[in-house]
């Protein structure tokens, strides 16, 4: 199987074609430089995210649900007729519904087509990039505190579960999937587990509003949550990673 894969950097494009990719190097913000790759696809897979870095605010999460309806806007355009669309969205939410952090996913998920796209929810990936890695590396530096009590439950998934999962929706009916793993670690867990893990001191517990500061209030919200990721896993698809065992490891992929 053929594939082609769009890089916004120089190093992305070189560790993509070390995997075997066709690479072409673009933005989703500039559809011309792309969209040529895509008419043919039979499958596009669309993970390409806007990166939500500390301090995220309320101003900061509405500009990027318009970049993500765009970019999913153009990716549909490209695709039609011919491709299934899978999209890979932070679909994050607590028992009142969606959490802050998941809005511009979710606005880009209103941009597919719900007769071709599957739509796979995840929460925070653990692997060679990301949040967590970045905790991870906060951690080690000292700059990184738990927020608030820290019992609440962090949804995360390992990065190569979500790509599978992400394949597995490419063969399964149109529709919104949810994974995540069964086994959630509370935030004091997660944080205990990385400093242990990286040889880093446990850190002390920060007050919300302190927290707010250097974070914003988006990501202090998430963090404080009870998370979870609505709808049910592609049919077929089951997590073989564990983050106990793999989550370390993964850091370093």
């Amino acid at each position: 199987m053929a594939v082609t894969a769009l890089a916004r950097s120089d190093s992305a494009a070189r560790d993509l074609r070390e995997r075997g990719a066709d690479v072409v190097r673009g933005d989703l913000a500039s559809p011309s430089a792309w969209t040529h790759s895509v008419a043919d696809a039979e499958v596009v897979f669309h993970a390409g995210g806007p990166r939500m870095a500390p301090p995220l605010r309320r101003r900061h999460v509405r500009r990027l649900e318009g970049q993500t309806r765009q970019a999913a806007r153009a990716v549909a355009a490209a695709a039609a007729p011919h491709a299934a669309i899978v999209v890979a969205s932070c679909g994050i939410g607590d028992a009142r519904g969606p959490l802050g952090i998941a809005a511009p996913a979710l606005a880009g998920e209103e941009e597919v087509p719900r007769d071709a796209a599957r739509v796979v929810r995840l929460p925070w990936a653990y692997g060679p990039g990301g949040f967590i890695r970045d905790v991870a590396r906060g951690l080690q530096m000292r700059r990184f505190r738990i927020v608030g009590p820290g019992a609440n439950r962090i949804a995360i998934i390992g990065a190569s579960d979500a790509a599978a999962a992400m394949l597995a929706a490419a063969a399964a009916p149109p529709g919104v999937y949810g994974v995540e793993e069964a086994s959630a670690p509370t935030q004091v867990e997660l944080v205990h587990h990385l400093c242990a893990g990286r040889g880093a001191p446990r850190p002390d517990h920060l007050p919300p509003r302190f927290a707010s500061l250097s974070m914003g209030g988006v990501v202090v919200e998430a963090l404080l949550a009870d998370q979870r990721v609505p709808g049910a896993p592609p049919p077929g698809f089951a997590p073989a990673q564990e983050w106990r065992r793999d989550l370390i490891a993964s850091l370093i992929a």
